[in-house]
Parts: C-alpha cells; structure tokens; sequence
C-alpha cells in the first residue's frame, strides 16, 4: 500500500502509477493537449506543461511511455514488480526535471530511455542477474514442425491462410526465445534500435557507449539470433523490424 504521507512530486506518480496498473483510462482531460498550432498530443507540448507542474500533462505522457519503458526495462530484469518500480523511478525523474529537458540535444524519446538505462542497470544489480538469469537448455526451444521454416514458407503462405496464422506464432515464440537467450545489453540494443527504432546517435546517448560499441553490440546480437534460430531450423535472414 502506497504512503499518503509520500512528498507531493513522489504521491503524483504514485497516484498515476496505481490508476495505470488496475488499468484505467487517463483522467478526462489528458488525451488532448492544445497547441499553439493546433497539434495535439505532441510530447514536446506535454513535456513542456509538466514542467510548469501540469499534473494531467504528466498523467498522459505515463501513459504513453509506460508500456514502452516496461518493454525495455524488462530486456533487464525479469520481475514484474522490479519492472514496475523502475518505470516509477524513471517517470519521478521526467516529473522533477522535465524542466532540464532540452530538445535541441535530443528526442524526448531518447532522453526518457536515457533515464530508463541507468534505473535498468540499477535494478540488474540489485537482483543479481549477472549471476542468476535463467539460462534455457537447447531442449527448451519452442519447436517448429518439420516442414514450418522450409525456406519461403511464410512468405509463400496466402495471408489470413490459417497455416500462416500458425507459422507466425511459431516463430514469434521462437523469436522470444533467441532473445531472451541473448545477454541484457544485446536485448536492449535490439529493442532500442528495431522496436523503438532509434538512430545509433541515439542509442550511443541512451547507452552512455561509443557510436562504435553500439554497432557492435548490434552486429554481435543479430549474429547471435541467426546462430540460435538456425539451431531451430531457421535458415534465412529475420527482419526484426517485421
């Protein structure tokens, strides 16, 4: 049970927090954020009124980073409940200094996630998963059935074909597990730069790394992925954009 007596900045969260868990909807207001243009939604426009402490501008730009920052955070650490708290942490941060955000240096995007690195790497530590994450035996694998990947198969495939229906969510499991076989750094660099499609400036920001450390980690991963699918019987190339 969350504190009442929580400082005000740290019991908005809090409050946003719980109505986004139990899975309500924004408070009436926050879906439109009126711009002088005429724009709505646009995050520099939230991001602007929440640093003059616009409680429902904040409440809006939650609820559209939350389930982003939990996909990534959760490339980190396994636990829900770590998750959770570390999606809390980074939007208390974008509450108290949204004010510092400076968008000739960056996407607000970039700046966010910036923050969500470093509460991911702090909620690594503190769950140890550098030794005990959970490491799947070759036996584990989703399987394919024999003839599922032979090469073209789901291209060939007739679209809304019930074989295609099924050959997709084989390999979207499949998929799941290389990653989820891969280290915490790769699995970032992965999400970062296909799910939520950042420039490698970006994720060199993001990641506190070198532009080169990045287009290695990258290079490293997706050769890992074709390695791991290969042992599954998936021999062509994966476009992880979709």
């Amino acid at each position: 049970m969350l504190s009442t007596h929580l400082p005000r900045r740290t019991r908005v969260v809090s409050d946003i927090a719980l109505h986004y868990y139990h899975g309500d909807t924004p408070s009436p207001g926050t879906a439109y954020v009126q711009l002088s243009n005429g724009g709505a939604n646009d995050e520099l426009a939230l991001i602007r009124a929440v640093s003059k402490g616009d409680r429902q501008a904040f409440e809006r730009l939650y609820y559209l980073y939350a389930p982003r920052l939990a996909r990534y955070i959760g490339k980190f650490v396994r636990s829900p409940h770590a998750v959770d708290e570390a999606i809390n942490d980074v939007m208390l941060v974008v509450w108290q200094s949204a004010a510092r955000f400076d968008a000739n240096a960056s996407r607000l995007s970039t700046w966010i996630f910036g923050i969500a690195h470093n509460k991911a790497l702090k909620a690594l530590a503190r769950s140890s998963r550098h030794a005990a994450e959970i490491s799947y035996d070759a036996d584990d694998a989703p399987q394919l059935s024999d003839e599922s990947f032979a090469e073209d198969a789901f291209a060939h495939a007739a679209p809304n074909n019930p074989e295609r229906e099924v050959l997709g969510k084989q390999f979207g499991a499949l998929l799941a597990w290389a990653l989820d076989e891969l280290s915490a750094e790769h699995r970032g660099v992965i999400e970062l730069a296909f799910a939520e499609e950042h420039s490698y400036e970006e994720i060199a920001q993001i990641m506190q790394c070198p532009v080169n450390t990045v287009k290695t980690r990258v290079f490293h991963a997706r050769k890992k992925l074709a390695q791991l699918l290969a042992s599954r019987g998936v021999d062509h190339a994966v476009d992880l954009r979709g």
